[in-house]
């Protein structure tokens, strides 16, 4: 009787197996590192749902990987976690973040926004968009549509006066003003002007001063152009308010066009590209102020 031969095996479909095997882990080790690394790291105040929404408005105009922190996960590590990362750049939302950004050192960029004025900082590798509009923003629309109102006159403290008022401050009256008393007192003893235009400034805009501000206004029948919606809702005249999308998509652009190997110095600092108009129409009615029909239809929301 014949002993069984014992059945040979076929290595060949294990080595078929170990190529397919190699090439997922060597693809899995590609793809999966870089999406853990964050070229852009977005720093801010993510707990309010405006901050939130910026934050996810950059990331979706990047192309690019970004990863973004609040500002307190930041505070104190920012420069161990841009090393972690291996990011290239840093943009910084609201006034805290951006004091984070910058004692990064200068070969990190830091692009800021939500900041209401461009910062006063010698830091090479900075730009951003800040918020507040140009005096000659407010010049321009009252040029177009309300020339009556003439001349105007500008307070706030020489500091924000010297970032928004830049070629325009030989077209406006400009009253330097360092608190809210300060303010109240100057808006009551001007009567030569035909609108008030108030920088913003948290420090002077107190809401007891903003109080007295209007009353004053309606006093001397002098429109006040504001600079929040708010202020509109209180009586202002209108405000010219940035656009948060608008925005968003300018930080955006700046952060990847430093990526792209532009550098930060050759990005000047912008405002805001594009602007809502809220017009108070119980406010011009009490001042005989007339609202063109194309002003109108421009705003956001007549209240």
């Amino acid at each position: 009787m014949k002993t069984p031969l014992p059945q040979r095996t076929h290595p060949l479909p294990f080595r078929r197996q170990l190529p397919a095997a190699l090439l997922f882990l060597l693809l899995f080790l590609l793809f999966s590192t870089p999406a853990r690394a964050a070229k852009v790291l977005i720093v801010g105040d993510t707990q309010y749902a405006m901050v939130a929404d910026v934050v996810a408005d950059i990331q979706a105009s990047l192309r690019s990987p970004s990863k973004d922190y609040t500002t307190a996960e930041a505070k104190g590590r920012l420069a161990a976690i841009v090393e972690r990362e291996d990011a290239r750049v840093v943009v910084a939302l609201g006034m805290e973040a951006l004091a984070e950004a910058l004692r990064l050192p200068p070969s990190i960029s830091v692009v800021y926004g939500l900041v209401v004025a461009p910062p006063r900082s010698g830091r090479t590798g900075l730009t951003g968009v800040y918020m507040s509009p140009p005096v000659g923003e407010y010049l321009a629309l009252l040029r177009r549509y309300l020339p009556a109102l003439g001349r105007i006159a500008v307070l706030g403290t020489p500091g924000m006066a010297r970032s928004l008022l830049g070629d325009d401050a030989g077209a406006v009256t400009t009253y330097n003003v360092n608190s809210p008393a300060e303010l109240v007192t100057t808006v009551s003893q001007i009567s030569n002007t035909r609108a008030l235009l108030l920088l913003p400034d948290a420090n002077l805009l107190s809401a007891q001063a903003m109080s007295n501000v209007l009353l004053q206004s309606f006093k001397k029948n002098i429109p006040l152009l504001g600079i929040s919606e708010a202020n509109v809702k209180q009586g202002a005249l209108f405000a010219l308010v940035f656009d948060h999308k608008a925005v968003s998509r300018q930080i955006g652009e700046k952060a990847q066009s430093i990526l792209n190997g532009v550098a930060a110095s050759e990005l000047p600092e912008a405002p805001p590209r594009r602007y809502n108009l809220f017009i108070n129409s119980n406010t011009a009615r009490k001042m005989a102020i007339e609202i063109p029909e194309e002003m109108a239809n421009k705003a956001k929301r007549i209240y």
